[in-house]
């Protein structure tokens, strides 16, 4: 009977050993996925009304702290917004040191690049900080800011900063109309329904539905609630044909009807 050589087997078997470990003989590690991460970023828009904030969610790898590497983020000007009619103030070579929770305050320690602002620039590149950090945590009523570990009176010498820098009213912060529920060159599923957030005089929300810049559809609906809450609003567009749309939320002045705010999106419906 003739044996058959038992080498092969061997080799094999001592193939699938070393493909688990290194050259040392070590295992090697299975790689670990990093968790991709989504937050609302403030950001800045000119409306009829002045600069506001708005928001856009944005989307990051994130294995550590949440708030400190968002912060990081929108410090050091990586959070890029999609829609072009938004602006984020930081990123001259501002960096973020560190990020604490002191009770209600969140303490932002900054090496500090260029921020050559006045003072209306300087008061909002603030509230993206905290608007954003509140976003994340809603136990923050404020921030304070230090540079390199240590206070200062300003970060341009417009705005005070020496003290805890208390987050106001949302109506006197934020653009009163939002779209929430989608970026700006998103590819929504059928059937279409639009989301955001709203304060407005008798919660009014006046929306434009366009298709390749056409106007298909306007009509009002209503938030929630009037301002001063802010609350949300939504409309259902239905099955929309494939196409490129926009889609706009306006709202007008009590006093004599004209423009105070509004937000729009583009996007676009696949072929299904």
């Amino acid at each position: 009977m003739k044996i058959k050589s038992a080498f092969p087997v061997l080799a094999f078997a001592i193939a699938l050993v070393i493909s688990g470990c290194s050259s040392n003989g070590t295992p090697t590690p299975t790689p670990t996925s990093v968790p991709t991460k989504t937050v609302d970023m403030f950001y800045v828009g000119d409306t009829p009304t002045g600069f506001k904030l708005f928001s856009e969610k944005y989307s990051f790898q994130s294995a550590g702290d949440l708030a400190t590497e968002t912060l990081s983020q929108l410090i050091s000007g990586s959070a890029k917004p999609v829609d072009p009619d938004y602006a984020n103030l930081w990123g001259t070579g501002t960096s973020l040191n560190v990020y604490t929770k002191d009770g209600a305050t969140g303490v932002i320690d900054l090496k500090m690049g260029k921020l050559n602002v006045g003072a209306e620039s300087e008061a909002l590149a603030i509230d993206q900080l905290l608007w954003t950090v509140s976003a994340i945590d809603p136990t923050i009523t404020g921030i304070l800011l230090l540079v390199d570990g240590q206070p200062i009176d300003s970060l341009a010498g417009h705005v005070d900063a020496s003290s805890k820098i208390m987050k106001q009213q949302s109506y006197e912060v934020l653009n009163s109309l939002q779209i929430s529920s989608f970026r700006q060159g998103d590819t929504p599923t059928n059937p279409v329904i639009i989301s955001g957030e709203a304060c407005t005089f008798e919660a009014n929300v006046v929306w434009t539905l366009r298709k390749d810049n056409k106007v298909i559809k306007s009509e009002p609906t209503t938030a929630k609630s009037a301002c001063p809450d802010r609350s949300a609003w939504s409309v259902n567009l239905g099955k929309l044909a494939p196409g490129n749309y926009s889609f706009t939320v306006e709202d007008f002045s009590a006093k004599d009807g004209t423009l105070s705010a509004k937000d729009d999106k583009a996007f676009t419906v696949a072929t299904n």
